[in-house]
């Protein structure tokens, strides 16, 4: 199919049948836990009908997000529709800062409302203006037609189109892969020699190993207010861990996520356990200006003993990724189907996910270059976020990492957590790193002492 092709109607992709499984454990859930935005401020004479003209080009450029999912008479299917008009509010406020918390739960709330999956675009667009030249804008998508990945070609999208209205450059070409490509590729995926190996292969991977389970104080009302965690490392603590990284013969993910295992471990009592983490789905070029829920969901066995060496940790770390790296494609709603075993833990309210993942997103240019020498737009993230009890995750640490920095943000429910124990989690992978760049042959039980330092072991009642 070429570019200039399109199909109309489509099968559910796998990604999309995991979402009803998720709405399955926890009904109505779903659309709240599964809308995600990306948030720019703006400073400048931006033009409003501009920005939102470009936003409607980006819509009709990308079929995904004129997707409607339909449900019915036996048929689940999923329909791309021509509506590019995205539900859009404009709303004046007061005010010093974005940062105010009443800005906060602006922006949480339209977030969080519920998409009519049957009502494409599967979009929606909040402009917060303060003044004439300062305005914070969100872009709302559904999980079921966008990704992370997707989100910073929406933000790209929009600027190039913004600045192709202005004269500055000519408007976006069509994307190289039609998102009917795309969907048709990844169900022939699934019928090919390589995805029976996956089937072979996850369950005896997987074997009896479970996720973490935890008897935690509940959650005060359905929802979980998240804390969160922020760590940026210095450039002596990142030379740290990537000499650590280049001795061990692994990467510097595998380093740090070899560390945040140990911790989990340890607080939990867990010598053996199961620790999620996600595909992007972007290694063939072709997709990187796609708008597509192409994220995927693996698991990564983790095992570690109070005797063994961080060093041979990492190693064991690292063999147990390389296994699941090869099937890392293979849709997560298959592996369940595959491991109903795993399916019925995660069901369990005592099981907890703590998700690892390395986000080599490649962001959009913001400042001047975004929108045009007459605007300044940055990244805007908010601290606390209101998102659906739908999957067990108590915890999730994010790194961003580039060859000059990283940082890591530990985003956490607080039925366990706040943002002092969030801040906590940062810092023991950080210490950790650094204590084992000195002598990766230590202990892990020598080890234990530093993560004791910062956490108190009745924490985790399991």
């Amino acid at each position: 199919m070429s570019p200039a092709e399109s199909i109309e109607r489509l099968p559910l992709t796998p990604g999309q049948h995991l979402l009803d499984f998720l709405e399955s454990i926890r009904p109505g859930g779903a659309a709240e836990a599964f809308n995600i935005s990306f948030r720019l401020t703006i400073d400048g004479a931006l033009d409003r009908n501009r920005l939102f003209d470009a936003i409607a080009r980006t819509i009709e450029r990308h079929d995904a997000l004129r997707t409607a999912i339909v449900r019915g008479r036996g048929m689940d299917e999923q329909v791309i529709g021509s509506d590019i008009e995205p539900e859009t509010t404009v709303e004046r406020v007061s005010g010093a800062s974005w940062d105010a918390p009443d800005i906060a739960g602006k922006l949480v709330e339209h977030n969080n409302s519920p998409f009519d999956l049957a009502l494409p675009p599967l979009v929606r667009v909040l402009l917060l203006e303060r003044a004439s030249d300062q305005r914070l804008l969100q872009v709302t998508a559904h999980h079921s037609v966008a990704d992370a990945w997707s989100l910073e070609v929406l933000k790209r999208d929009i600027g190039r189109f913004y600045r192709a209205a202005a004269g500055l450059e000519p408007k976006p070409e069509p994307p190289a892969v039609r998102y009917g490509r795309l969907v048709l590729d990844e169900l022939a995926a699934l019928e090919s020699p390589e995805a029976d190996a996956a089937r072979a292969f996850w369950p005896e991977y997987l074997g009896s190993l479970e996720v973490l389970r935890i008897a935690a104080k509940a959650s005060p009302d359905d929802r979980a207010i998240t804390c969160r965690g922020d760590r940026r490392w210095t450039s002596a603590e990142l030379a740290a861990v990537r000499t650590l990284a280049g001795k061990l013969r692994a990467t510097p993910f595998m380093v740090i996520a070899a560390a945040y295992g140990f911790i989990l471990g340890h607080l939990s009592g867990s010598a053996a356990y199961l620790m999620p983490t996600f595909s992007h789905g972007r290694k063939d070029p072709r997709f990187h200006e796609s708008v597509a829920m192409l994220f995927n969901p693996f698991m990564v066995a983790f095992r570690w003993s109070p005797e063994l060496s961080f060093a041979d940790l990492v190693a064991s770390f690292k063999q147990n990724c390389l296994l699941a790296y090869r099937f890392q494609w293979y849709p997560f709603i298959e592996v369940l189907e595959d491991c109903p075993d795993l399916s019925v833990a995660l069901i369990d309210p005592h099981s907890a996910l703590f998700p690892v993942q390395m986000l080599n997103v490649p962001k959009a240019s913001v400042g001047e270059s975004l929108f045009g020498p007459e605007c300044v737009a940055a990244d805007y993230a908010l601290r606390a976020t209101s998102v659906g009890n739908v999957l067990p995750i108590d915890g999730m640490l994010t790194i961003k990492g580039t060859q000059e920095a990283m940082a890591m943000t530990f985003n956490a429910a607080q039925r366990l957590w706040n943002d002092e124990l969030a801040a906590a989690m940062c810092a023991s992978v950080v210490d950790l790193c650094v204590e084992a760049a000195q002598d990766p042959g230590v202990a892990l039980h020598r080890l234990a002492g530093t993560i004791d330092r910062r956490f108190d072991r009745d924490m985790w009642s399991v």
